[in-house]
């Protein structure tokens, strides 16, 4: 238990100096995600490979056009910079969930569901980000979710388009299709194949991870269209999260923060899809 606690403690100051240098995460991110990494690589090597995919895509799909998105996003970041709150949002429930499943105080079933919850959870996380990154560089105009006539400037909350469904898929196919790796490597060393969750095939992992990927966009978009505040400010020429004497108001309200809609529509995937 030693060895294993010290390598995953090193295996996820591995992943967040990585971070902090190709700055996907800032300082204060960084030290945060040494406490994600160390909990869901200390619970399974599943859990550590759909983590180390999320992380890893979803920094590799912000640098995308980065050009594009400095002009439509008001919190445009070389490589993301993702600061600790971020980090909360997206990895305090699934580390959570991870450190309840390494306890194996649960029965089959309920493990299986932990596990399912944490796929679902990371899932959720990758097509979101992926939709945001990518589905923004659509050359047709979003339309707000709630409101399908209704078009409305990139960037806004709960605006949606085709390339941002399937990029949704994508990201959450990427989640489970790792997931999948960990899970047969765990197959090839483990003696009781009864703590692998349901269903273990790769096409079945890889479409849990596409599905959940493409809930939790939706979940997302509708919470951003309603309570996540969205306005057009004339004088920055982009869409942004707060009203002001500018800014003409497109949608939604300043009920939640984008990470808060996040780490809800995250909690709401995951018990779905456990």
């Amino acid at each position: 238990p030693h060895a294993r606690a010290i390598g995953s403690m090193a295996l996820g100051l591995l992943l967040a100096l990585v971070g902090y240098k190709k700055k996907s995460l800032d300082e204060s991110g960084a030290l945060a995600a040494i406490g994600v990494g160390f909990g869901s690589i200390y619970a399974d090597v599943r859990f550590g490979a759909a983590l180390a995919a999320f992380f890893f895509a979803s920094s590799a799909v912000t640098r995308v056009r980065s050009d594009v998105k400095k002009r439509v996003d008001e919190h445009f970041k070389v490589g993301g910079g993702r600061d600790w709150v971020q980090v909360f949002a997206n990895g305090f429930v699934p580390t959570v969930i991870a450190l309840a499943f390494a306890s194996g105080g649960f029965g089959a079933e309920a493990t299986s569901a932990l596990a399912s919850a944490y796929l679902g959870y990371y899932a959720c996380c990758g097509g979101d980000t992926f939709a945001s990154e990518l589905g923004v560089l659509s050359k047709s105009k979003p339309r707000l979710i709630i409101d399908w006539r209704r078009e409305v400037a990139a960037g806004t909350n709960g605006g949606v388009t085709a390339l941002g469904w399937v990029a949704s898929a994508s990201g959450g196919a990427v989640v489970g299709a790792a997931f999948h790796l960990g899970q047969s490597a765990l197959r090839a060393v483990a003696t009781d194949g009864g703590a692998l969750v349901a269903p273990s095939n790769a096409a079945s992992v890889i479409a849990f991870g596409a599905v959940a990927g493409v809930f939790g966009s939706l979940v997302d978009s509708v919470l951003g269209a309603t309570i996540q505040y969205s306005g057009f400010c004339e004088e920055r020429q982009k869409v942004v999260s707060k009203p002001g004497p500018t800014v003409t108001r497109i949608s939604g309200s300043e009920f939640l923060s984008n990470s808060a809609v996040n780490l809800v529509s995250g909690v709401i995937t995951a018990v779905v899809a456990a």
